[in-house]
């Protein structure tokens, strides 16, 4: 009898991976001029959830391929795991991210079809997610997106329902360093 009362007050939590575009975030945070305690950030966005892994994904130059050391090993520390990945330089010498969000998606693809988890916390306003969205729902899995409102994508939102879209523009005092000095900036 006792097992029983047990198992009714145990609570299963979903198990969620978090796929964090850098690139796509970074860009805005230098724009507005402010920072993210990652620890919190990441603490926000699995609250709820038996967090399974949180991986961000860097785009880096090829010459700037290796980032500040210190702030990898601090996101390491943290609990991020991290995947670099070579930007692809195109004909015009502009460079595109589109090899790194390739891996993103491969990645969330893959974890998908394994079972890995019930919920995908995707980081990133970029167009590029819409289509993973729709197999991920397809394959009844929840299906979160984080963004900043200046930079996701209408057909991002309009895939997900308005209660599976967040903006990081609500949660602001929540999840910035206001002192700067204690933070290394992630380039």
């Amino acid at each position: 009898m006792d097992e029983l009362f047990i198992l009714k007050e145990k609570k299963i939590l979903k198990r969620a991976f978090i796929f964090w575009d850098h690139v796509s975030i970074f860009q805005v945070l230098q724009e507005l001029n402010i920072r993210f305690d990652y620890h919190l950030v990441k603490s926000r966005l699995s609250r709820g959830y038996d967090l399974v892994s949180p991986i961000m994904y860097f785009g880096k130059k090829k010459a700037e391929f290796s980032i500040n050391q210190k702030v990898l090993d601090s996101l390491v520390k943290q609990g991020w795991f991290i995947i670099e990945t070579p930007l692809k330089t195109k004909s015009s010498r502009n460079e595109s991210q589109n090899e790194t969000d390739d891996i993103m998606l491969l990645d969330i693809y893959d974890f998908a079809k394994e079972g890995a988890y019930e919920k995908a916390i995707i980081v990133s306003g970029d167009n590029d997610f819409v289509e993973i969205v729709k197999e991920l729902k397809k394959m009844d899995i929840d299906v979160e997106v984080w963004s900043f409102r200046i930079s996701i994508s209408e057909r991002l939102i309009n895939e997900l329902n308005s209660e599976n879209v967040y903006y990081f523009d609500d949660f602001m005092e929540e999840i910035t360093i206001l002192d700067y000095s204690q933070d290394e900036e992630l380039k």
